[in-house]
């Protein structure tokens, strides 16, 4: 899947040496240049420096305003932030809109306070853009391989020591908020689908895993 960045994820990942995360699981990355200008290089210059060789070694593509005039759809993205321009932060509004407008398929980002861009995708109140946090990608990774739920959690750890000193997540809580949000009880057709297709294709026993998860979850 291709994937539009917010800078938030961005900063996470790259300050704890996670960047893999952003490529394992996306064939494309996308930022808009709105983003890469005003909000990452000011908000942490040395990731930004460290993000710019991945664009300058294509691995991320930024896209500009004149490249949307080009692909004929600067008109598009325009109405997507008129339309959202409520909803979220100028920063998010913007990786929103470009995912809406070019037919990107995710939207990754660790703004996930209620009602907040990661919130509304999940619920679905914004159509064809699935979201994913740091630690949904950590879930995705755990579940994939032979890593241990004591394994996720270290990882999600140092994710949130290196770059969440003064507002850390919790690692129970947004645990237990990704399994329900997969599950069949909770989750959306949409979400359901995915994990069950992602799932399928990598022969993963997801229910063994989730089952480890929640007996480590019991004793944290």
């Amino acid at each position: 899947m291709d994937a539009s960045l917010d800078t938030d994820i961005v900063i996470h990942l790259y300050k704890s040496n996670k960047r893999d995360l952003l490529f394992s699981y996306c064939d494309e990355l996308y930022m808009h240049e709105y983003l890469l200008e005003n909000e990452l290089k000011r908000k942490s210059y040395p990731v930004h420096e460290q993000f710019m060789i991945d664009v300058k070694n294509r691995n991320i593509n930024i896209v500009t305003n004149s490249d949307l005039i080009k692909l004929g759809v600067k008109t598009t993205f325009e109405r997507h932030l008129i339309e959202n321009d409520l909803l979220f932060d100028t920063g998010e509004l913007y990786a929103v809109a470009l995912a809406k407008t070019m037919g990107i398929a995710a939207f990754l980002s660790d703004d996930t306070k209620e009602f907040g861009p990661h919130d509304t995708l999940v619920r679905g109140m914004i159509e064809d853009v699935i979201p994913f946090a740091f630690y949904e990608l950590l879930f995705l990774k755990y579940i994939e391989t032979d890593q241990t739920p004591e394994d996720l959690h270290k990882q999600f750890q140092e994710v949130t020591l290196s770059s969440m000193i003064g507002y850390p997540m919790n690692f129970r809580n947004r645990m237990l908020t990704t399994v329900k949000r997969f599950s069949n009880k909770h989750g959306t057709k949409r979400d359901i689908d995915w994990i069950s297709e992602f799932c399928y294709n990598r022969n993963i026993n997801y229910k063994d895993k989730v089952n480890k998860l929640r007996r480590h979850l019991e004793t944290i």
